[in-house]
């Protein structure tokens, strides 16, 4: 089962050394190139990346702290198959910088779940097999032949040289600890060491015998010694609790004289619990209440009374009505504020009439409004006149102007007639020139005569045209432009006229051409300047000509313009009167209108409107006011009524203050009521708090019953006299427990049991009898232990002397010493052992797992790399060293190898161990400048490699060069600046 596919789809870094506020998306399924010159930020670029996904510690986060400010830290989108899209998210200064991971359903996943779905690998892993640089390639350089044949064969089982490089770290510090046949390692010395002093220490144990017995005596006189201490022991207590007792003799006389008096008091006097604070509690609650029982009764009194007196003052029937006629001051106030607000607004509607009636200056009243009806056609019929006034004076101007232009142009017709008249030859003269010009060509020796002429007659024809042709462009331009004004019309006249004159000028530009060359040839005949001056009179003569024609043309068109509109002001004329017999038809029906110019007959129409409309606003307002001031005056007259019957006076110029004391008067009534109603409820408040007070009252006489009848009494003074019985009871009892304390505290009770000290009181001389016999005997056990002590001083001394020899002492030492360094040293060697078998035991479990596959892949890779020089890589069993063998049977050790093959059969391993380990875990590949000694061969076959390895796994490649791209089919370039 293949591990979980997990690829790098988006970096964002907030910041990371030089990098802030930096994102790149990387592909899956291309070779990612990160192109950069030294310092870009590559390394840095590929340390987030490893901080994304495995961590930093807080101090190697110091160094990455943003260089411009800000936060450390960013986010990762990891693409995974069991989980979609995951965003992992590190901070330094959150978390403890540890991982957040959320996923595409919301939740939120920690540190420890990253780490599982990275497959359990940790950074140091992850570096071994999915990530290398050109560093790991230069540190093959500094190996020896054997060293880097096992180089490679770690590489090839874990991506790393740390197995190799711990194998020779154990070996190196077991030899020197120890080696079975040397003498120069440190155990072997100290096993030397050992025996030496061994063999001193067994010289100086002859004399153990004599040591035996003294501590065999010494053990006796031990023995008897403790003995004496513990009768010496057993002695000081007696004589302590003797004297403990004889001190605490007087308490225990008067403990013995309470108790005989305790004995003699009445057993049966009983009293309630706290009874004295009981009853002077309950006769303080009860004092109050009784008085507060006699001021609620008072207080019920006087509120009766005033309740009375209010009820009387109060009116029922007077106030309904007043009540009723207040409920009309509302509208009343609305009618006379209306009144008043209509008042004026009349007054105003009046005078801005008669304002706009001033402001018309019409001969019309007021009053006419109403006389002259004002449908909604007319305004349209004043608006079409108006329009048809100015169209008809538009029209009859435009008649005028038009009029005018066609005289001009026949006055300027018949002065360009006759200009052309008085300069144009005769026809006589016009045939003297064509005969000098056609015999001149008549003379001519040249084969092409007729068609010269042909051409020439052509070329004359057309100039003709052309000269024409911009005559009456020309001359038609000037017609239309008095008829169509506009920009249009003269572009179009200068155009044609331009392209007339051109082809008039390029024929005369010919016909001179070749009525030069053929000049030359009739010298012997004509002249030239006479046959110039022919053509000359001659073609002005035809120019002139067409002149004359195309100004009759132009004639006859004024001619024909000036029929039209002859008829146009024929047609004016008839407009006219239609208009005026529209306008006296409307002046007969609105005589004011001839006071007006038609102008603003249509303004009229809307100021007339306006005024009927404010006349008819006018009249309403009166009626509204009119119906407000019968009702205002309704009003006053009802309260007018109301006064009359209370027998108060009223003015009606006075009615808001009428209103006022109406007012004023409701309050009265309303504060009386809500004056009853507050006695009312004081009363009922009253009557609650009575009874209140009687069932508190009532209560504490019950309490006190019950407690004079626990303590057998019914009155106050017998409670109080049994009282003090009991309370000099207790104060016995009291008096006698503290004195049993004291001789607690005073006596342990093994005193209190020896002496009996609850069921009498010892006698004073049998008391001192007793420690005088303990303190001789005191005195006996202190003789006979420094008796025994210096008996066993003297045997210390004795043991001390055969101890103490400073010989023995110091062999003695120096052998445990030493042996106890070899103890260590021992340990210290059989530690780097046992890890050097675990190690060497577990690289033989990887061989046998995963040393074939590898080797397989690998050679596949290095055959590629190599073009097929080198196809095979092999393991000797018996040196466990690798080879590999040249295509043409030659084999090599890896010392034998170029740099550049070498560096090609570690990319292969690498390459090889990340593949394989894709079974468990399918993770990016990081490669860091790895292929910087590689040539442009070299390089090629190594890009297509790591395209095919890109389709099953997503390769980041960080390097400087920037010809990289170019080798690869479709890579995904990031340039970084």
């Amino acid at each position: 089962m293949r591990g979980e596919i997990l690829k790098i789809a988006e970096l964002r870094v907030h910041g990371f050394g030089k990098w802030k506020d930096f994102s790149i998306s990387p592909a899956a399924n291309k070779v990612n190139l990160l192109i950069g010159e030294n310092e870009a930020g590559k390394s840095t670029l590929y340390q987030f990346i490893l901080f994304m996904l495995f961590g930093l510690s807080p101090k190697q986060r110091e160094f990455y702290l943003p260089k411009s400010g800000g936060a450390l830290g960013g986010r990762i989108l990891l693409k995974t198959e069991d989980y979609g899209d995951v965003w992992v998210e590190r901070l330094h200064d959150r978390y403890n910088g540890r991982a957040v991971c959320r996923l595409e359903s919301g939740e939120e996943r920690e540190e420890e779940w990253l780490h599982h779905l990275l497959g359990s690998t940790d950074r140091k892993v992850y570096e071994s097999i999915f990530s290398f640089s050109a560093d790991d390639l230069l540190r093959l350089q500094n190996l020896t032949g054997d060293e880097l044949g096992e180089v490679l064969l770690n590489i090839g089982l874990t991506g790393s040289d740390q197995i190799y490089q711990t194998e020779k770290w154990l070996e190196k510090h077991m030899d020197e600890r120890f080696k079975p046949k040397g003498k120069k390692p440190e155990i072997n010395e100290q096993i030397e060491r050992v025996e030496r002093w061994h063999q001193k220490k067994l010289a100086v144990e002859n004399d153990e015998e004599d040591y035996e017995r003294l501590q065999k005596e010494k053990e006796e006189w031990i023995q008897d010694l403790e003995q004496i201490e513990k009768n010496a022991t057993e002695n000081i207590n007696r004589l302590h609790r003797t004297q403990q007792i004889l001190k605490t003799r007087p308490v225990l006389v008067q403990y013995h004289q309470m108790k005989e008096e305790a004995e003699s008091l009445d057993s049966s006097l009983i009293f309630p619990e706290s009874g004295i604070e009981r009853c002077q509690q309950m006769k303080e609650a009860i004092l109050p209440l009784e008085s507060e029982k006699k001021m609620l009764a008072n207080n019920h009194d006087e509120w009766q009374r005033k309740l009375e007196e209010l009820r009387e003052e109060l009116d029922h029937e007077e106030e309904e009505k007043a009540r009723l006629l207040l409920n009309k001051k509302t509208d009343y106030d609305q009618d006379a504020n209306e009144s008043i607000q209509l008042t004026k607004q009349a007054e105003r509607t009046r005078e801005q009439l008669q304002k706009d009636l001033n402001h018309m200056d019409v001969p019309i009243e007021e009053d006419d409004l109403d006389d002259y009806p004002l449908p909604f056609y007319i305004e349209e019929t004043w608006r079409d006149l108006r329009s048809e006034w100015n169209n008809v004076n538009r029209e009859e101007e435009h008649l005028h102007e038009q009029e005018l232009d066609i005289g001009r142009e026949f006055e300027k017709i018949e002065a360009q007639q006759a200009s052309i008249e008085h300069e144009q030859i005769s026809e006589e003269q016009v045939r003297v020139y064509e005969r000098q010009i056609e015999d001149a060509y008549q003379s001519a020796t040249a084969p092409s005569d007729r068609q010269i002429r042909t051409s020439r007659a052509d070329m004359i024809k057309r100039r003709k045209t052309g000269a024409a042709g911009a005559v009456g462009a020309l001359v038609l331009g000037l017609i239309f432009q008095s008829f169509l004004p506009g920009i249009e019309v003269v572009l179009l006249t200068i155009l044609a006229t331009v392209v007339f004159a051109v082809l008039a000028y390029k024929s005369h530009i010919t016909l001179q051409a070749h009525t030069n060359s053929q000049g030359t040839q009739k010298d012997d005949h004509v002249s030239y300047q006479n046959l110039d001056k022919a053509r000359n009179q001659l073609q002005k003569y035809e120019k002139r000509k067409t002149e004359l024609e195309h100004l009759h043309d132009q004639w006859r068109q004024l001619n024909q313009e000036e029929i039209r509109l002859e008829e146009k002001r024929n047609h004016l004329n008839q407009r006219k009167l239609r208009f005026e017999s529209a306008k006296a038809e409307q002046e007969s029906l609105y005589p004011f209108l001839k006071s007006l110019k038609i102008d603003y007959w249509e303004k009229l129409y809307h100021l007339l409107t306006q005024a009927r409309e404010k006349r008819v606003e006018h009249h309403r307002i009166v009626q509204d006011l009119e119906l407000h001031q019968a009702r205002s005056n309704t009003i006053i007259e009802e309260m007018e009524g109301f006064y009359h019957r209370n027998n108060w006076e009223f003015y009606k110029r006075n009615v808001e203050l009428h209103w006022r004391a109406l007012m004023s008067w409701l309050n009265e009534q309303d504060k009386k009521r809500e004056q009853c109603k507050q006695i009312k409820e004081s009363l009922h408040e009253l009557t609650r708090q009575a009874k209140e007070n009687e069932m508190k009252l009532q209560t504490y006489i019950n309490k006190r019953e019950d407690l004079f009848y626990e303590a057998g009494v019914t009155t106050e003074g017998d409670f109080y006299q049994k009282a003090r019985q009991v309370e000099e009871k207790d104060r016995t009892l009291y008096v006698l427990k503290d004195l049993e304390q004291q001789l607690k505290g005073m006596l342990s009770e093994e005193e209190q049991e020896e002496f009996g000290v609850w069921e009498r009181v010892a006698d004073e001389s049998d008391l001192q009898a007793r420690l005088d016999h303990i303190k001789k005997e005191k005195q006996h056990l202190e003789e006979k232990r420094s008796k025994a002590q210096q008996s066993l001083a003297d045997i210390h001394s004795s043991i001390s002397r055969l101890e103490n020899s400073e010989e023995r002492s110091e062999i003695t030492h120096r052998f445990q010493m030493e042996k106890e360094r070899l103890q260590e040293q021992a340990k210290e060697w059989a530690k780097y052992r046992v890890a050097l078998q675990i190690l060497r035991k577990t690289k033989q479990t990887y061989k046998k797992k995963y040393l074939p596959q590898v080797m397989s892949v690998a050679e596949t890779h290095f055959l590629k790399l190599t073009k097929g020089n080198y196809s095979q890589i092999r393991l000797l069993p018996e040196s466990e060293r690798i080879i590999v063998g040249h295509h043409d049977g030659t084999i090599y050790s890896p010392e034998e190898l170029s740099r550049g093959t070498r560096d090609q059969l570690y990319v292969a391993f690498r390459l090889a161990l990340g593949e394989t380990m894709a079974e468990s875990m399918r993770l990016p590949f990081l490669v860091d400048d790895a292929f910087v000694h590689f040539d442009q061969t070299r390089l090629q076959v190594m890009s297509e490699i790591l395209e095919e390895v890109s389709t099953r796994h997503q390769v980041i490649l960080f390097s400087w060069r920037s010809d990289l791209p170019s080798l690869f089919q479709s890579p995904q370039v990031q340039e970084l600046q």
